[in-house]
């Protein structure tokens, strides 16, 4: 078996930063994404990075770089992983706020815009 085969692929979009502000475009861009290659069963890491120039989609195909420089891909993909919890599912099944409870008190789902 060839080591390199353990190594994802990975995919990197580089999406137009403002495009990427809109949560009703990108969210279920992202989604769908990750869907396609959670039903491929591919071994793939996607990442959507905004950009101010052209819009692309770069791929690091670990059958096509060398070993050493996969291996230093790995690890910087691993500390994203990491650093920002990709591809964590369950963060100790605590509620994360997403927003902060406004202070007057009226509204305190957060939805209060005083």
């Amino acid at each position: 078996m060839n080591e390199k085969t353990n190594y994802p692929m990975v995919l990197v979009f580089y999406l137009d930063r403002e495009m990427m502000k809109v949560a009703e475009i990108i969210q279920p861009f992202v989604e769908s994404v990750n869907f396609m290659l959670e039903q491929k069963n591919s071994n793939t890491l996607a990442f959507f990075l905004p950009t101010d120039g052209e819009e692309r989609i770069e791929c690091i195909n670990p059958l096509t770089v060398n070993e050493a420089d996969m291996a230093k891909i790995n690890e910087m993909v691993e500390d994203i992983k990491k650093n920002f919890s990709v591809g964590v599912d369950d963060l100790n099944n605590e509620e994360i706020p997403m927003e902060k409870p406004c202070d007057c008190g009226n509204n305190p789902d957060g939805t209060c815009k005083c």
